[in-house]
């Protein structure tokens, strides 16, 4: 299967260095999970694989195509291969779940065709069907802005689809979501890996979902990779390196919470809230 190649690639906004040479090879059908505390470097590095960010050092190559030199046509088609799923679900709210499932097709027909609405049957039926996959199919006809936020984040996995990706990189889709809502977009990206064979890299904050969602982890801490590895293999040191808190990771969950109220201890407050 493909395989994306990641070679020293950095990222700089200024003085800042949000990425930092940073060398992955990822296999072909992987779930990949990116871990790591707010402003390690996660989301940079997938709009840099995706290139809504342009590297400042480094290259990323799929194949034997490089991506990070990739221009006009060509570009946009990697986009299309290389879908993003937003934490924030990006979804036109007045419009119809159908429809912007629909969206996911804006790279491959004509313009003239979107803007009109003039979407073939063949796409609608693929769109109807992606949404069964997902128990999205009844809601097809209703406005966006009036589903939940699990459901909005399953609309946008959906459209994704719509793209036909070679790899899907999710953005803290769950950063926003209670914990059944968490559990049913997990799933979708899971299902979408293990039946589709599609290449998954995922950011997330929960290391517990990481652990049992991913079948390898990459860590982030100050823009640089500093775990690669099964999620078996992350030890309490790792995960001290990662977010700053001792004890946390391969410790009981009680080591978390105050021993005689049971209120979370506020050093662990950022590492539990997703």
């Amino acid at each position: 299967m493909s395989t994306l190649s990641i070679q020293a690639l950095s990222k700089r906004f200024g003085n800042t260095l949000a990425v930092d040479s940073v060398s992955l090879t990822v296999a072909g059908g992987e779930f990949v999970g990116i871990i790591g505390r707010s402003g390690a470097g996660k989301s940079t590095l997938l709009r840099l694989i995706n290139r809504l960010n342009e590297p400042t050092d480094g290259s990323v190559q799929y194949d034997s195509t490089v991506v990070s030199a990739l221009k006009g046509r060509a570009l946009r088609e990697w986009r299309r291969d290389c879908a993003m799923v937003f934490q924030q679900f990006n979804l036109v709210g007045r419009l119809d779940v159908l429809t912007n499932v629909l969206m996911g097709r804006l790279t491959s027909v004509p313009t003239w065709r979107a803007l009109l609405s003039a979407w073939s049957d063949a796409d609608k039926l693929a769109a109807l069907e992606t949404l069964d996959r997902f128990g999205m199919a009844d809601f097809a006809a209703q406005r966006c802005d009036q589903l939940s936020g699990g459901q909005q984040q399953r609309v946008a996995i959906c459209r994704a689809l719509m793209q036909q990706p070679k790899i899907i990189l999710a953005d803290e889709p769950i950063a926003s979501l209670d914990p059944r809502n968490t559990q049913l977009v997990m799933d979708a990206l899971a299902a979408i890996n293990r039946d589709l064979g599609i290449t998954v890299l995922c950011n997330l904050h929960s290391l517990d979902i990481a652990r049992s969602y991913c079948q390898r982890l990459v860590g982030m801490t100050a823009g640089r990779v500093v775990f690669d590895g099964v999620p078996d293999a992350l030890t309490e040191d790792i995960v001290s390196e990662l977010y700053g808190i001792e004890a946390l990771g391969v410790q009981p969950a009680a080591s978390l919470h105050d021993s005689q109220t049971g209120v979370v201890l506020p050093f662990a407050k950022a590492a539990l809230a997703h």
